[in-house]
């Protein structure tokens, strides 16, 4: 069977990755095929391009991908970014800055057009979070002011940390300037991370600049996804999926729920889901 009227946009953790982090072979296979069949293959994450590639060191991404929760598109292929939009730097850098005065123990990670960069000390970062992260290195302020801010992560090192944070974020209003997106992550014992994003950016407005590109004109979007910040993306495909292991509320928006991110769901998807319809 042919694939050149489909294209893939998976999200990796806890979708394409299993619990353990990897790819399993029998997706990579399958993966494989689809795209020596015509198919485009492709990714919505909210890592930074040089991040997410080293997650995937023999995993093809042929179609251009939606990256950092839909603030950027990136060919994976020519290594370079296709579009960019810039997060109010100054609304952001205030933030960081009165978490910084006010000593909360939480990982600040700044993502740029060039890579990640910690705000706050490498020495006092959750190892588990930075190994996760990387290549990354701290910069002070004064020289992550000259770069363009495409989104911020602020991770708790202990419990309720975010909270006063979160006050902070109303009280000045900065909740209308930016988008602010929740989430969790089982390397870190406690997990719950705020990521701040361009206003009105998510995963959905990453599918609509990728359907403005030439190479998915034409082509059935079926996306797969399995958390909160996969809600707009999965609205915006042609095809929504989830792996068995997604929140409730993102299998409800689904016309089909493939097995499990630790049972090779892409494979799935590609050998029964797309050939049957």
């Amino acid at each position: 069977m042919r694939f050149d009227h489909a294209a893939i946009l998976t999200d990796l953790d806890g979708t394409l990755f299993n619990s353990q982090g990897n790819v399993s072979g029998e997706d990579r296979a399958a993966i494989r095929a689809f795209i020596a069949r015509g198919g485009l293959f492709a990714v919505a994450t909210g890592r930074e391009p040089h991040n997410g590639r080293r997650h995937l060191p023999d995993v093809p991404l042929n179609g251009p991908s939606i990256v950092l929760n839909g603030a950027a598109v990136y060919d994976f292929v020519h290594r370079r970014y296709l579009s960019t939009i810039p997060m109010d730097k100054e609304a952001a850098r205030d933030v960081l800055l009165h978490c910084q005065a006010e000593n909360w123990p939480l990982d600040l990670q700044v993502y740029t057009t060039d890579g990640i960069y910690y705000a706050s000390p490498i020495e006092t970062a959750d190892p588990n979070f930075l190994r996760i992260h990387q290549p990354t290195r701290q910069l002070p302020m004064e020289e992550l002011e000259a770069k363009t801010w495409i989104k911020t992560v602020l991770l708790e090192r202990a419990a309720e940390a975010l909270v006063p944070m979160r006050a902070y974020l109303k009280e000045k209003g900065y909740d209308k300037r930016l988008a602010l997106v929740e989430g969790t992550t089982d390397v870190v014992k406690i997990g719950k991370y705020q990521e701040l994003l361009p206003k009105d950016v998510n995963k959905g407005t990453g599918v609509d600049a990728l359907r403005r590109l030439p190479v998915y004109r034409g082509r059935t979007l079926f996306a797969v996804g399995d958390y909160w910040n996969d809600v707009e993306l999965l609205q915006a495909a042609d095809v929504a999926c989830a792996p068995g292991n997604a929140i409730p509320e993102v299998k409800a928006l689904c016309a089909h729920i493939l097995p499990s991110h630790n049972d090779s769901a892409i494979a799935h998807l590609v050998r029964q889901v797309i050939p049957a319809l």
